[in-house]
């Protein structure tokens, strides 16, 4: 049979993940399940683990715990910047917090504010809040200094939270004007080390730093306060009685899903549950709104928390005002929180606005510079540069190909965000490389393996794209970019039961590189007809073919696949009676009360 899908598109190789059978065994001696023995056993590597006890630390990635956390005190210079914060609480004059813009930096604003307010007894007029504006760029920028500069009164102390760690010149700005500061933050260190006008640097990605170096923003800032707390306890200002700051996990758990980073790591893992734990007690009035938001339907997950909330929060800053966000997870009244996330609430929508104008723009360019040998792809777009990473990854998916989306910015800039999409491309190797062939090609560029960001100067865009392609080809060793999707294998029909998903809950939280199960499987098509507002995804009815040696009898299941096609004029790639092969999650769907399992396809494909 022909292949209907588009001859744009590269067509993932759907791929089963290895097992370790060590880890399986370990597994399945801690009383898990056959699925989620091979589940984790996927997820984890005995040789990548450098543990004295690999089953107690399986058992701690599996059944994550607060009293499991790595202790602050192996956090590098925390406990000076505890004593940096103490005097400056023991003080009389102004405590500036400057965050980033993202969730994670609003969310560090947050636990900052509540620690020494609710818990350190901090006068709230003396907290000043300045987070970062999205269209000023990344870190402690001139912008930020000028508003600190014209601040009024004394200044104590400034803290920063996710940001810091690169911005050595604003920082020696601040100290020539007597203004102490202290960074927190979870960025790389720049090679000329950390910001050396600073009173102190929190972050344990520098060297001698023991601590777990994938936590986020927020919870470094949380570590920070913690340690400040001891520290105040210690002088005689506050009680031993003082209550622990576990309750602002609520909120590191928000910031550390948003983050992406990685939930292979215990600490990320405890905080998250945690959370999570708090979120679902329902207490704090922005979370009851966000509760009746989702119609009171419980229990929020990490995966709700990622693709429900932290886009709210993030719509605020790319399209709006940051403080709406600030503001909403700070307020104590429930009127005002419900008022504040329906702003959000249309931040968010008129976020999806602008990303679709400008994902038209973006599918029209790639479908133009398309070619069958290309390695990369890059789009140039006119419109909102606080979208242009989620281009990336839809024209990215959408293609199979390493993809930098850009946008002209009012400055005579270009401001890229890019994804990576093919396992094993580097993409902050790829700019240090590119940087390497042109100096002066960025005006500015971070980021990580898979994710990364720049600015560029107008005159270099032609150049920038060669160098991305030719960056990439290196990378690969001239062999063609293939996108694989990896999958937890085949499940047999009599597993695919409501009763799966309680089963795969109990190994929350996912997220990077603790992925939730995706499965692999054949199947016939029943039925199929375009869905949603635009027509663009596919609504299944299919029933699975058997596997090798399998004589299990057939099962018929609803499936959604979810931007199966670019607008509603194109054609169905697929019809009754196809036989295809698809990667999917399962998930529940709930119908006039009843509810069954549904698969979310990823991937879906014709077999030949």
């Amino acid at each position: 049979m022909a292949n209907k899908q588009l001859k744009t598109s590269k067509t993932p190789l759907i791929v089963e993940r290895p097992v370790s059978a060590k880890i399986m065994q370990l597994a399945q001696q801690l009383k898990l399940t056959d699925l989620q023995a091979k589940i984790v056993a996927s997820r984890l590597n005995e040789s990548d683990i450098q543990v004295e006890n690999l089953s107690d630390f399986i058992s701690k990635i599996i059944f994550p715990k607060l009293a499991n956390l790595q202790h602050p005190n192996e956090l590098k210079n925390s406990k000076y910047a505890a004593k940096i914060i103490a005097d400056a609480i023991e003080s009389d004059g102004l405590i500036v917090l400057a965050t980033d813009y993202d969730t994670d930096g609003v969310t560090s604003a947050w636990v900052a504010t509540r620690a020494l307010v609710d818990f350190f007894n901090v006068p709230e007029e003396r907290i000043v809040h300045i987070i970062g504006e999205r269209k000023s760029g990344y870190g402690i920028t001139d912008e930020v200094v000028d508003r600190i500069l014209a601040l009024k009164q004394p200044i104590d102390l400034v803290i920063s939270a996710d940001q810091g760690s690169s911005d050595e010149p604003r920082i020696k700005r601040l100290k020539e004007h007597g203004i102490p500061f202290c960074v927190t933050d979870h960025h790389q260190i720049p090679l000329e080390g950390p910001p050396k006008s600073a009173l102190c640097t929190v972050n344990p990605q520098q060297d001698g730093c023991n601590y777990d170096k994938t936590v986020a923003g927020c919870f470094v800032i949380f570590l920070v306060m913690s340690q400040t707390r001891q520290e105040l306890i210690a002088r005689g200002y506050l009680l031993n009685s003082t209550p622990s700051l576990k309750r602002l996990a609520i909120n590191v758990a928000l910031g550390t899903v948003a983050d992406s980073v990685s939930l292979k790591s215990i600490n990320n893992r405890a905080i998250i549950k945690a959370g999570l734990n708090f979120i679902n007690q329902f207490e704090d009035v922005s979370w009851q709104a966000i509760h009746a938001l989702n119609n009171n339907e419980q229990p929020i997950n990490s995966e709700y928390l990622g693709f429900q909330v932290a886009t709210r929060i993030n719509a605020a800053s790319r399209v709006s005002d940051v403080n709406t966000a600030f503001k909403f997870l700070n307020t104590t009244d429930f009127n005002e929180a419900q008022s504040l996330l329906d702003q959000l609430d249309k931040d968010n929508i008129n976020r999806r606005q602008q990303q679709e104008a400008m994902l038209e723009q973006a599918q029209n360019n790639a479908q133009q510079a398309y070619h069958e040998q290309k390695y990369s792809m890059v789009v140039r777009m006119q419109g909102n540069a606080g979208i242009q990473g989620i281009i990336a990854s839809r024209i990215g998916e959408q293609y199979g190909l390493p993809t930098i989306a850009m946008t002209d910015l009012d400055d005579g800039f270009i401001a890229g965000s890019g994804r990576g999409i093919i396992d094993n491309i580097d993409l902050r190797e790829a700019f240090q490389w590119m940087s390497e062939q042109k100096e002066g090609l960025f005006k500015s560029m971070g980021g990580h393996k898979g994710a990364a960001g720049c600015i560029i100067f107008h005159e270099y865009f032609d150049e920038f794209v060669v160098l991305f392609e030719q960056a990439i080809q290196k990378q690969l060793g001239g062999e063609s970019p293939v996108p694989i999707v990896h999958t937890d294998g085949r499940l047999e029909p009599w597993q695919l039961e409501p009763s799966l998903m309680k089963e795969l809950d109990l190994l929350e939280p996912y997220g990077r590189e603790w992925e939730k199960p995706l499965f692999s499987g054949e199947f016939i098509v029943d039925s199929v007809r375009s869905v949603g507002k635009d027509k663009t995804h596919l609504s299944f009815r299919l029933t699975t073919m058997p596997g090798k040696g399998v004589r299990t009898p057939a099962k018929t299941i609803n499936a959604i696949y979810f931007n199966a096609k670019q607008n509603s004029a194109e054609a169905d790639p697929f019809s009754r009676g196809d036989a295809i092969q698809c990667a999917y999650q399962p998930s529940l769907n709930t119908y006039f009360g009843k509810t069954s399992l549904q698969l979310r396809l990823q991937v879906a494909k014709l077999i030949d």
